[in-house]
Order: structure tokens, then C-alpha cells, then sequence
């Protein structure tokens, strides 16, 4: 169950990235601050030498367990843990833009926990907008090219397999973005946001002993994993400079993880893992300090899915630019 956990959650963490903490205004208008949604990736890029931090706090609580049909199952020992990620992003040109994040946990069951806060996977990201804003409401796009850094142990788990926050792969992906801010008649403001990605296939890694894919001791063997592609979209109302409501959907998939090998009697093993789907909705309020300095809070839970936990995961992040 915390591989699972750690892989679902995880997978959405390295997609984050965050936005300028100011739209821009127009000649009628006063510049509304937006933080950014939590998850959905920013669009606009930092103008050269910015930089944005922002940490985040997130707590998931798995529930239950989508099976392959749908359904949703009840779990009454629930797994249970407290991540950080910190995404940091610096503008490179007015139009390019470079993200590092990083991340950590500790995940518990009734039957254990983590020893200690444990490195997860990490990720690299470089984006490239396509179309700015034009008078300030027109639509921005872009392009991105993320590289997963496989940073977190996922295998060699014998004394303890919740030490596996990580999964061995490292996973390209490619997105593509759009943002739109829209004034309204009543005056206020309101910004859209949504992204495509896509994953091939990141091909074979080595598995030895415990792991993450469900291997046990004295198993050497090999996994593969499929293809994944995530999708999401996210709306920001600002109710005025300091205050702005936040709705957002995410769909995530991944394809078949093939593990073939032998165990520690020397028979061959080989077994499949279904594709995973999962389906969230991520609500949330922002808190302005001034321009350059955002609060966002709110909670990320699973309406539907297949193969994949059941999960609500409260989190907060402060969005910093320098």
C-alpha cells in the first residue's frame, strides 16, 4: 500500500511548478495576485534572473482502493503519510524557465512506519512559452521537457519496505500548457489554467530484494513500466487583491508495470500490474501578503479510479518570489 501511495502522490508532486504571483493588469483593471493552483503547472514564465520558491506541507490519508472495475474499496488500516516537496523555478530568459523540486516523506501503517523522513524522487523541468498575454487577457501558451531523477530508494527494502518513497525510473515527459486571465462583467477577475502531459515508456530497471513493485526477499529480477499521461484544469477567482478561491480537476494515468524475475529459491516469477487510473478534484483558497508573497491551502482527494488508492490529502504551500 505505501508504494502505491508514494507513486500516485509523488507523480502529481513532480509536475508541480509554480506561477508569478501577480497577473498582468490592464488599463481599467488593477493587477490581480494569483499564486497558482496546487498541481496544475504554470504557463507564464518568470521574467530573467526571478526566482520562486515554494514549499509545500502535504499530508495524505489512503482510505480505500479503487479495484480494476471502478469500484471503491474500504480500507480500515490506513496508510497515512506527511510529505514535503519544494519546487524552485528561476527564469533563464523572459521566455524560458528552469524548475528543480525535491521532496521528502515519512509514511506510516498500523504495521509500521518510515525510519525517518526519507528522500523522495526528484525532477527537473525546463519550459518554454510559446504565445504571451498580448494586452494582458489573451492566451499564453507553452511548452515543457521534464526529466524524473530517480533520488528515492525503491528497492533493497528487506529491513523495512516503507523506506520506498521512490520508484528507480527515470521518466521523461512532455507537456503542453495554456492560461487565460478573463475579467468579468462584475469587474473581477478570473484566470484559467490547464495542462496535457504525456510519458513514453522510460524502459527496464533493475529489482533486487524488497521493493516497491511488491517483489520480497531474494528476488532479482527486472520491471518495465508503461506509458502515462496526466491531465488537468483549474480556475482562480479572485474575490479581491488579497483573497482568491481556487477549483481544479486532475486526471492521471499509467500504463501496465511488467515484473519478471526469480526469487530466492531460483524460480521464475512474472507478474503484471493493471494500468492505474485516478481522477481528483483539488480545492483551495489563497491568502495574499503582498505581490511577491502567497498562501495557498486546500485539499486534494480522489472522486474515481481504477487500480489506485482512495486518498484526501490536505496540503499548504507558500509561494515566494525574489
Amino acid at each position: 500500500m505505501s508504494s502505491r501511495l508514494s507513486r500516485n502522490t509523488l507523480y502529481a508532486i513532480l509536475l508541480l511548478t509554480v506561477a508569478p504571483a501577480t497577473a498582468l493588469a490592464s488599463s481599467e483593471h488593477p493587477a490581480p495576485n494569483f499564486t497558482g493552483p496546487l498541481v496544475t503547472p504554470a504557463v507564464n514564465t518568470l521574467p530573467a534572473g526571478m526566482l520562486n520558491v515554494e514549499p509545500y506541507l502535504i499530508y495524505t490519508n489512503v482510505r480505500g482502493h479503487y479495484g480494476n472495475a471502478g469500484a471503491r474499496h474500504t480500507r480500515h488500516d490506513h496508510a497515512r503519510q506527511w510529505q514535503v516537496a519544494l519546487p524552485m523555478i528561476y527564469g533563464l530568459g523572459d521566455t524560458t524557465a528552469l524548475q528543480l523540486t525535491l521532496s521528502a516523506g515519512r509514511t506510516s501503517t498500523h504495521g509500521g512506519h518510515t525510519d525517518g523522513m526519507r528522500m523522495g524522487d526528484s525532477a527537473l523541468r525546463l519550459q518554454q512559452r510559446l504565445t504571451d498575454a498580448g494586452d494582458g487577457t489573451g492566451w499564453v501558451t507553452a511548452v515543457s521537457l521534464a526529466q524524473r531523477l530517480p533520488t528515492g530508494q525503491y528497492h533493497h527494502l528487506d529491513t523495512n519496505p516503507l523506506n520506498g518513497l521512490g520508484n528507480g525510473m527515470a521518466r521523461t515527459t512532455l507537456a503542453y500548457g495554456v492560461q487565460k486571465l478573463q475579467w468579468l462583467p462584475d469587474g473581477q477577475a478570473l484566470r484559467w489554467r490547464g495542462q496535457v502531459a504525456w510519458s513514453p515508456s522510460p524502459g527496464r530497471i533493475h529489482v533486487h530484494g524488497s521493493s516497491v513493485y511488491g517483489t520480497g526477499r531474494g528476488f532479482h529480477g527486472t520491471v518495465r513500466q508503461g506509458q502515462a499521461w496526466s491531465a488537468s484544469a483549474a480556475a482562480e477567482y479572485a474575490l479581491n487583491a488579497q483573497w482568491v478561491l481556487v477549483g481544479e480537476a486532475i486526471l492521471n494515468r499509467t500504463g501496465t508495470v511488467h515484473v519478471a524475475g526469480s526469487d530466492a529459491w531460483g524460480r521464475y516469477r512474472h507478474h503484471d500490474h493493471n494500468p492505474t487510473e485516478e481522477l481528483s478534484l483539488a480545492p483551495a483558497v489563497e491568502y495574499h501578503f503582498s505581490s511577491t508573497l502567497g498562501l495557498i491551502a486546500g485539499v486534494q482527494f480522489t472522486v474515481a479510479g481504477r487500480n489506485a488508492p482512495a486518498y484526501v490529502a490536505p496540503q499548504a504551500a507558500l509561494n515566494m518570489v525574489f
